[in-house]
């Protein structure tokens, strides 16, 4: 038996009694493409931590053990006033109250950081997930319209996309979904792209498949729709990138004046006033190796953020 069989029998029914309370975290994993039901993945979860807590305390206690025996070694036969011996003594490790404390830290925070890593995981695929989808979905859409101007059926379409995975990435990934619902489960087009959009990690690509549902629905044509949308998308993602490149505008005139200009002129006044004894050469250290190398990793983070 493995540790996955292993803890689904351990704690299996347990979430499988309280699967409503999770149901976030199934509505996470069916997003992120992770299939496992809940009630074993948060059994795994569980466990792992579990192992983890025993993991952490037994390096606490070897670690004890081992600082015990090095500061508990004989005491050198010059050592005899009683000042040396209790300063001697007071290197023993007795086992007491504050190692008790330090002991259910250790297990708490082993624990709790493996079992939460395992539940928010699913929700940060998700994350993951919608911006390669969205990355993708402008251009998606515009295929999408493409074919429909020449008139290929909705259905075709989709499925035509499902197989371009090495062009729309995960936006051909999320129509698999619609051509295995239809040929495999026997759901008909509408009801795929329902399902669909339950499931997909993107709100862009949830919206557009609900007003494709809703003008098949009304009794439009999907074709001058998608061509529509794909317009709006497209202008949207001109305008995105229009914000986006004022945006590095923005942030190039802050890293030139803060991390290039002004650094270097402190550096300069720095250097002249330790050469005349008046400042430490621990500033200018400090310039250098600190304040401009995390001033730059916190740009970089903004562009990405910002990205």
């Amino acid at each position: 038996m493995d540790l996955h069989e292993l803890a689904f029998g351990l704690f299996g029914e347990y979430f499988r009694k309280r699967r409503a309370k999770f149901s976030s975290v199934r509505e996470h994993l069916l997003k992120a493409r992770i299939y496992v039901p809940v009630e074993r993945w948060l059994s795994n979860a569980v466990l792992y931590a579990l192992i983890s807590a025993i993991a952490a305390l037994s390096i606490y206690l070897l670690l004890k053990s081992i600082l015990k025996v090095h500061f508990s070694a004989p005491l050198p036969s010059d050592l005899t006033s009683p000042a040396e011996l209790g300063t001697a003594g007071a290197f023993s490790f007795p086992f007491g109250f504050i190692d008790f404390v330090l002991m259910l830290m250790v297990i708490l925070i082993a624990f709790f950081s493996v079992f939460f890593s395992f539940y928010f995981f699913p929700k940060i695929k998700v994350w993951e997930r919608r911006g390669r989808i969205e990355a993708f979905l402008p251009y998606a859409i515009g295929y999408i319209s493409s074919m429909a101007s020449i008139g290929v059926i909705p259905y075709e379409i989709f499925k035509k996309l499902s197989e371009m995975e090495g062009s729309y990435g995960e936006v051909s990934m999320e129509a698999k979904q619609i051509v295995r619902d239809v040929e495999v489960l026997g759901f008909d087009f509408i009801t795929a792209l329902r399902n669909l959009t339950t499931l997909t990690a993107s709100l862009q690509m949830k919206s557009f498949l609900q007003g494709a549902v809703t003008t098949a629905l009304s009794g439009g044509e999907m074709g001058p729709y998608f061509i529509n949308a794909a317009k709006q998308y497209m202008e949207d993602r001109r305008r995105k990138y229009g914000d986006f490149i004022t945006m590095l505008g923005l942030f190039a005139e802050f890293y030139v004046v803060g991390l290039v200009a002004a650094p270097l002129l402190i550096m300069v006044v720095m250097a002249i006033m330790c050469f005349l004894g008046s400042a430490s050469l621990a500033t200018l250290a400090a310039i250098v190796y600190i304040i401009i190398p995390l001033g730059s990793a916190g740009f970089i983070f903004l562009i990405g953020l910002y990205s």
